[in-house]
């Protein structure tokens, strides 16, 4: 007939190291609450209560470093280049991420690298035809360089009028 039945397992000694229930237990939750801190972290640019919730404003008076005309047309220029070779997708796609370049010289502020341009283009404070102008960049390009329809000339031309509105727009300032 076995002996006794023993409370613990012979096997389970070296997992308790020497430490008391109430040590354990602390262990557990600082563990738990350390978890949920780096979750909540790295979660930061998508969760609400953070901050892609608010709207992306420049500081009255602001005005960045060089001139944002000359910036814009050098980017309309190498827009212009692969537009010329019939990269139109490639074009628009240029003057897309030189528009979001220039936004965020003009707004002083940085975009978490998860935001799409839609999202950014809803928290941007641009004039109304700036707004405008640079939603119609972000439609052109989903519907081209990211949904896979081939781009026209045509196409292209409208972008950098979108474009060329927007350069003015930034130039008046923020909204």
């Amino acid at each position: 007939m076995p002996g006794p039945l023993a409370s613990e397992p012979v096997w389970l000694d070296w997992l308790s190291l020497g430490l008391t229930s109430d040590t354990l237990k602390l262990l557990l939750w600082g563990t738990v609450l350390l978890g949920v801190f780096v979750t909540a972290w790295s979660l930061r640019d998508s969760l609400p209560a953070f901050s892609r919730s608010r709207r992306i404003v420049a500081p009255d008076g602001f005005v960045h470093g060089s001139d944002p005309s000359a910036r814009m047309d050098e980017a309309r220029l190498e827009a212009d280049d692969l537009a010329e070779q019939g990269q139109y997708g490639e074009a628009m796609h240029v003057l897309l991420l030189n528009s979001l370049a220039e936004i965020r010289l003009r707004l002083g502020t940085s975009f978490a690298a998860s935001l799409t341009s839609r999202e950014i283009l809803r928290r941007v404070s641009l004039p109304q035809t700036g707004s405008r102008a640079f939603g119609a960049i972000v439609q052109s390009v989903e519907r081209t360089y990211f949904g896979g329809k081939p781009a026209s000339r045509d196409e292209y031309l409208g972008c950098r009028q979108e474009f060329d509105m927007l350069k003015r727009s930034l130039a008046v300032g923020p909204a």
